[in-house]
């Protein structure tokens, strides 16, 4: 299957500043990216959850956009897709518009990154809107599993705290600490700037001019180069406490199930990506198939994988009936089992579906600026690479059915695995037995 392809991408220094070009033809959208090299990982104790109130705080006032009526305004006004996020290892701001609003898409992306006001009301007020935030994520069974999993198996003082922070730290924040950390992390050699879209406006002279007059170093008190992460990375085992049960009342039981997995720049990890959709990527991958269609235990179930700089996760999710959890945690512990000992290990017929799932899916969003500028970019910050789609397409398609199997070996070792549940189970002994 032939991917989406774009001119190749190019990154270039304005300053301190790296920008990241990536040009696509027939689009008349651009989306402006500005991708931060910090996240919940790197906080210390008192200020955990800071990265991800900082990304709240710079949506409230600029300089020439004094408060957040007057700032959304602006880009509303451009009838622009604007937002953000925040992870535990970068922090992402981006306005997609139709490319002659991208000056105004500039200017207001460097305001809100290099001179947001940060006013004490403005702070004050949010933190009734980040615990709201915390409430719904806690009366969202669904998703909060994932972060008491991370509890579980990461220590508190990086991975394992919840990106949102707790009450009690969140109510104690201070001015002073969102301009502490303003000036360490958001100094431009800790950024990177992605324009990616109408091949026309990326390449006008004019857009050069502005990123120089909008990216000049104006803060001298910040630090100027690319925060040096090694000291938050010990590549970090997993934590030796392998169970852990929240007993809720509620109408459907949400687990995760997970092993070791891999750092983000392993060498095998697009045979994992292979692996983890044949197991649980797609309506006809095992976990869809056994646990859903064949039995009706659950109305989700995926397997999933995440990485970090330093380690990683491999497992799955689901969300299941409550009297039926143990069924499930069986049916779900047996396909890796199964396919781990050897006994159904992964066929052609699986492997070239899962590599026709993965091409598609990669095809189709990479029709998206959005999409295409968070593609390149993530690679960037991350890996200080430019991976084409075209390489990672390669890369995919030389995947063997002897890598997957073996693999399956390797990871999903009986007796290495996690279990996070949350239900209307007051006795967690009962789940033991699943961690041998």
């Amino acid at each position: 299957m032939p991917i989406v392809s774009h001119p190749q991408a190019s990154l270039k220094n304005f300053g301190k500043i790296s920008v990241l070009r990536v040009p696509m033809p027939a689009v008349e959208s651009v989306t402006a990216l500005i991708l931060a090299n910090t996240g919940s990982r790197y906080e210390g104790k008192l200020e955990q959850g800071i990265a991800h109130f900082f990304e709240h705080m710079v949506f409230k006032g600029t300089k020439s956009y004094p408060s957040a009526q007057e700032l959304s305004s602006a880009i509303d006004t451009l009838g622009a897709d604007f937002n953000a996020f925040t992870s535990k290892e970068y922090t992402g701001y981006y306005i997609k518009a139709a490319s002659r609003h991208l000056p105004v898409a500039l200017t207001a992306l460097s305001e809100m990154l290099l001179s947001p006001l940060l006013k004490e009301e403005d702070i004050e007020r949010e933190k009734g809107v980040i615990i709201e935030e915390m409430n719904m994520y806690h009366d969202t069974p669904m998703q909060y599993v994932s972060t008491l999993f991370d509890r579980l198996v990461f220590s508190d003082a990086g991975l394992g705290h919840d990106i949102l922070g707790t009450k009690e730290v969140i109510r104690a924040m201070t001015r002073s600490q969102f301009v502490s950390f303003l000036n360490r992390w958001y100094g431009q050699g800790n950024l990177l700037l992605v324009l990616a879209g109408d091949a026309t406006a990326l390449s006008d002279p004019k857009l050069e001019k502005q990123i120089a007059s909008l990216f000049a170093d104006k803060a001298a008190d910040r630090v100027a180069d690319k925060q040096d992460l090694s000291v938050y990375l010990n590549e970090q085992k997993l934590q030796p406490d392998r169970l852990h049960v929240e007993n809720r009342k509620t109408e459907q039981a949400h687990l995760i199930l997970g092993w070791p997995g891999f750092e983000r720049t392993h060498k095998d990890k697009h045979i994992l990506n292979v692996l983890t959709t044949i197991m649980g990527g797609s309506m006809s991958s095992r976990l869809f198939s056994e646990v859903r269609e064949k039995r009706g235990l659950c109305y989700y179930v995926r397997a999933d994988v995440d990485y970090y700089h330093d380690v990683g996760i491999v497992g799955a999710s689901a969300g299941v009936d409550p009297g039926r959890v143990e069924e499930a945690l069986e049916v779900i512990l047996t396909e890796f089992k199964d396919l781990s000992s050897g006994k159904k290990p992964v066929t052609e017929e699986e492997l070239s579906r899962a590599k026709e799932h993965l091409l598609g899916t990669m095809t189709l969003s990479l029709e998206d600026s959005r999409s295409v500028a968070q593609f390149y970019g993530m690679r960037q910050l991350l890996l200080d690479e430019i991976e084409t789609p075209q390489e990672v397409q390669e890369k995919i398609q030389s995947v063997t059915l002897e890598q997957v199997n073996g693999l399956a070996k390797t990871l999903y070792q009986p007796g290495e695995q996690r279990l996070a549940l949350i239900g209307p189970f007051p006795d967690k002994t009962v789940f033991e037995r699943f961690l041998s």
